[in-house]
């Protein structure tokens, strides 16, 4: 890990020799990539794979890709892995697949992982922990309506080449008005020839470009301020322009084992200007440098007294987790003040880096890998100083993409513009289209005001956002509602059976407190927390959402049609959990009567306008999934574990209008206005169509076309039910003109029917 945050730190990737005798490519592989080096891992994994392709070597393959940030291969490996016989042997396979799905921009890819991770009762409690908030994030991402910045939208344009290479570039800010520092990372190999393998990037030196009115850079040349040094890494430059000080990291390269120069140790330095000359570099003092840990990328900002206070990125002991932001006051002679952790609010268990404090906007920008985002490292503000913030706000998806944002920077006197580094796709790249950081500017201007649209329009769509709820899974306690009864009947509501449960969490916990072995133990507890918090509540919160979406479309004048199918873990004989389903199916029935004092009691077998049926069915436990028990006397599996609970449910499983519309495909919901994509730029991109499938019974494409030079139609998935018909389209708008407004068509046909139904596709191109 850290060696990974070293990459996002500019701290990273230095060269080794080769290594004089080596037994394979795959030994010379595992060397490289225990050096940092994991591009030049890939490249001798790849190479040994040539001979033989070993589940092991397929997964140093997806960790090494993953590393040097190659998403899409990453995916493939871990892929490999994951669908394999094998996958029980790499316990972490499905967390780090749905994280590269994350990183790639497939977000639903991306939860199916993640929570399929989570449901494997892993025993890495601090990768659990992530798996948590990462499936959160997921839930955040796809909601669209989480806590990110709404009343300002980012224009973003990509820095030219005068600045960016192949290479890696970062930490961009400007200094006055006219002079751009920037740091480059440097690409060596010192071995030709057609066998060669190229070596990873080396030497990170601090680099200047002169910036005209209009933002444009020149020609970038080397800084020869006195920040650069010829044997270390050099940059994350900070300007304190009241001091005429320059702060910066340095990186001194080590020795580590086999002579490999894989010891890289960071510490920040500053240099004073007197009398228009800088001094040489000094190491700061105090505690703000801790040997054996990395301290990095200062961030300068004033007090309201008019003293200087240093932000920076820290690894050291004592903080949240993994890399916080720190802080110290420096004194008019340069001392430097104990230094304090900014705290938990903005702080957590993961990784914050990259802070800058915009001193006009009292806000600390900062990139973090924990709270919400939509990829690796999102760039986030927090308003406040020290340690007292408020809580800290994603700035939303104009600016922060599904790869890496970091070094956030805001130009001094101009609070709209400034700069910040990415690695997303565009970036210019050495083997892999995300795998190096670029330089990007932003600037940004106050979003619209959306129009309130009509109700007719908000109605037209109300079905796609029911459809993004389902399936709905509601649990139930053992033997509820009404234990030992033998009605198929319950006058129970969900929610009074809902409330029970989650009250008996720590009983649940309390089934497993005799467990010896305490790993085990702690896993499973682990599991039941999950199991409440996430499948128990969410669905419940999904259902209540459900029910004021369904109420919308009833007084709207749809016909709706619901199914509902129960189901109930094996401990009792088959007859009785026949029984329990349907009393299980009837409570959520109770719930839809009895919600908000019977609004929906009207519609229920309405044969006019605004109409509700419910399709009923009960399986019992005839579906249980293999494997649960069914021993009454072990109530710890049968009863009490998440397996077994999690056959004790209903679903909500489809959603469809009773119209005789003969122009529309009866199995797929597609929309009669244009959804819109986005923007893109000119170049190549990947996209993902969804939409849903309607029917309960499997399907088939009989022809799909997408009618645009501009766009080719790549795959697509079945027709499954209670799964979205997913189009993979791919666009390439290189030759097309910037326009404000498209259109593509995009034609289906489903083998059986006899209508063919076209959705369109609204973009534009900058």
């Amino acid at each position: 890990m850290k060696q990974r945050l070293l990459l996002l730190l500019a701290v990273l990737m230095l060269a080794s020799p080769m290594a004089v005798a080596q037994s394979s490519h795959e030994s010379e592989g595992d060397a490289s990539f225990a050096a940092g080096l994991y591009k030049q891992a890939l490249d001798y994994y790849k190479k040994a794979a040539r001979s033989h392709r070993s589940p092991d070597l397929i997964y140093k393959m997806a960790e090494a890709s993953r590393m040097a940030n190659n998403y899409t291969k990453a995916i493939d490996y871990y892929k490999e892995i994951a669908t394999s016989i094998n996958r029980v042997d790499y316990p972490d396979c499905f967390y780090y697949l749905g994280m590269m799905y994350k990183c790639n921009g497939q977000v639903d890819s991306a939860a199916h992982w993640i929570n399929r991770y989570l449901s494997s009762l892993p025993d890495n409690k601090a990768l659990m922990d992530r798996a948590r908030q990462e499936s959160r994030a997921c839930e955040w991402i796809l909601d669209k309506e989480g806590n990110h910045q709404k009343d300002i939208v980012y224009g973003v344009i990509h820095e030219s080449k005068n600045i960016n290479t192949a290479n890696s570039e970062s930490g961009a800010v400007l200094v006055g008005d006219s002079l751009l520092l920037f740091s480059s990372i440097q690409e060596f190999s010192s071995v030709t020839g057609k066998n060669a393998i190229d070596f990873d990037l080396v030497l990170m030196q601090v680099y200047e470009s002169p910036v005209t009115i209009n933002g444009k850079a020149a020609p970038s040349v080397l800084n020869n301020w006195g920040i650069n040094h010829k044997e270390s890494h050099s940059g994350n430059v900070a300007v304190d322009s009241r001091n005429s000080t320059i702060y910066f990291t340095r990186s001194i390269v080590g020795k580590g084992k086999n002579n490999q120069y894989n010891t890289i140790t960071s510490s920040i330095y500053c240099i004073r200007q007197k009398k228009g000359k800088w001094q040489k570099a000094q190491k700061l003092g105090g505690d703000i440098n801790m040997d054996g840990y990395t301290s990095t990328q200062p961030a300068v900002a004033y007090l309201e007294d008019g003293s200087t206070i240093l932000y920076f990125s820290s690894n050291r002991p004592q903080g949240q987790g993994g890399f916080d932001i720190w802080y110290s006051v420096i004194s008019p002679d340069g001392t430097p003040s104990k230094v304090v952790n900014a705290g938990p609010i903005v702080n957590t268990p993961g990784d914050e880096i990259t802070p800058f404090y915009c001193n006009e906007c009292q806000r600390l920008y900062f990139s973090s890998d924990w709270h919400f985002g939509y990829g690796g490292q999102d760039v986030f503000y927090s308003l406040g100083s020290r340690d007292q913030w408020q809580e800290p706000v994603n700035l939303g998806p104009s600016l922060n993409s599904p790869a890496n944002d970091i070094y956030f920077t805001v130009n001094e006197g101009s609070p709209n513009k400034g700069y910040f580094t990415s690695n997303r796709r565009g970036s210019y790249f050495i083997s892999d289209n995300t795998c190096c950081n670029d330089i990007y500017r932003w600037n940004s201007k106050p979003a619209p005001v959306k129009k309130e649209e009509p109700v007719k329009e908000h109605v037209v769509t109300m079905k796609g956002a029911v459809h993004s709820l389902l399936p709905i899974s509601l649990y139930f306690h053992n033997d509820t509602p009404d234990p030992k009864s033998e009605l198929f009947t319950t006058k129970q509501t969900y929610f009074q059976t809902y409330n029970r449960y989650m009250f008996m969490r720590q009983q649940y916990k309390n089934a497993f407190s005799s467990m010896k072995d305490t790993v085990a133990r702690d896993s499973i507890l682990n599991e039941v927390d999950y199991f409440f918090d996430h499948d128990v509540h969410d669905n419940c919160v999904a259902f209540e959402k459900f029910i004021n979406l369904l109420i919308d479309d009833l007084k709207a004048g749809k016909r709706v049609n619901i199914t509902v199918e129960g189901y109930a873990s094996p401990v009792h004989n088959s007859k009785y959990n026949q029984k329990i389903s349907q009393r299980r199916v009837g409570s959520i029935v109770n719930q839809l009567m009895e919600y908000d004092h019977g609004r929906l009691k009207p519609y229920l077998g309405s044969k006019g306008e605004g109409s509700l049926r419910i399709s009923e069915v009960a399986y019992g436990s005839s579906r249980a999934k293999e494997g649960v028990s069914a021993d009454g006397r072990n109530t710890a599996q049968s009863v009490y574990s998440v397996d077994a609970s999690r056959e004790r449910r209903i679903e909500i499983l489809d959603y469809t209008y009773l119209e005789d519309d003969s122009t529309k495909i009866s199995c797929l919901n597609i929309p009669v206005r244009a959804s819109n994509i986005g923007t893109f730029d000119r170049e190549k991109v990947d996209i993902q169509v969804r939409i849903p499938h309607t029917s309960l019974n499997e399907a088939t494409l009989d022809f799909i076309s997408v009618g645009s030079p501009d766009a080719q139609v790549i795959s697509y998935s079945k027709l499954t039910p209670r799964r979205d018909l997913v189009v993979y389209l791919r666009l390439d708008f290189r030759k097309s003109d910037p326009t404000p407004q498209s259109f593509l068509p995009l034609t289906i046909r489903v083998k059986g029917e006899q209508v063919t139904q076209t959705m369109f596709l609204e973009y534009s191109v900058k």
